[in-house]
């Protein structure tokens, strides 16, 4: 056999090896340690609204009527509270309950649904001077407020809560049907109170301006001020003041659950 020959027999064998070689010990290409990746944290879920319940009512309660029939028995029940007697001429007799409910739960917002209020407005009208600073809030106008404040101050406390959880279950049933069905009436009531009785002391006279028909609080904070907060401005500092600590002791009633028992005056 010619050289030229072995010299090619021998090529093929070595290029054989090789790839025998290659195919048993193909080196393996080192894979680099996966990258640690830290946990994401979950956020914290939000804190449950603080709940308040509200006392069962007695076992020898009487039942109470249908919301739909409820205006002349909550009405005789409400004025028979100690001090709550010339409340009658102020109440709008028809769907009491549920202007309460309604009115309650608009006062912190930007108004409140005039047309579903439960008791009569105030008479007269708002009382404005003009002097070198413009418009200002009348010192006269608190007056008008005189009847109404001195009524509110007059009621006892403990009864009125006594009768606010007496009614309770009507109370929560109109909130439901104002578009809460999961919501508690009571929770709404104490978160209402809580923002009214928050409600800055603002000094005096209040300027106002009257870019159109209607006036308007000339502070910007105060003007987007909700309308609870806007009332307890209008009617004096004084009347404020003593709304606001009452509404403090309705408070703590509320949330401490308890009240004095409740006229016989019921259904």
């Amino acid at each position: 056999m010619s050289a030229n020959r072995w010299g090619l027999i021998l090529v093929v064998a070595l290029l054989a090896a090789a790839g025998a070689w290659f195919k048993w010990f193909k080196p393996v290409t080192a894979v680099p340690p996966p990258v640690p990746v830290e946990a994401i944290a979950e956020p914290a879920p939000p804190p449950p609204p603080t709940d308040y319940p509200v006392p069962e009512p007695a076992p020898a309660a009487p039942a109470l009527p249908a919301i739909a029939d409820s205006d002349t028995a909550f009405r005789d029940a409400l004025i028979a509270i100690p001090g709550a007697a010339p409340i009658e001429a102020w109440l709008i007799p028809d769907m009491l309950i549920r202007r309460i409910v309604v009115t309650i739960d608009n006062l912190p917002r930007d108004r409140v649904a005039v047309k579903l209020r439960p008791l009569k407005p105030v008479a007269g009208e708002f009382l404005v001077d003009v002097n070198k600073i413009g418009y200002t809030i009348s010192a006269d106008n608190a007056t008008r407020y005189n009847s109404v404040v001195s009524l509110f101050l007059a009621i006892s406390d403990d009864a009125l809560v006594a009768l606010y959880f007496r009614w309770y279950p009507l109370f929560q049933r109109a909130y439901r049907d104002l578009g809460y069905p999961q919501g508690r009436f009571n929770n709404r009531v104490v978160e209402v109170l809580d923002h009214l009785i928050a409600t800055p002391d603002i000094s005096e006279p209040v300027a106002l301006l009257r870019p159109k028909v209607h006036y308007e609080f000339a502070e910007p904070a105060q003007e987007d001020a909700s309308a609870g907060r806007k009332l307890l401005w209008r009617i004096g500092r004084e009347h404020r003041l003593i709304t606001i600590a009452k509404l403090k002791s309705l408070r703590a009633r509320i949330v401490a659950g308890v009240a004095a028992p409740a006229p016989a005056a019921t259904p």
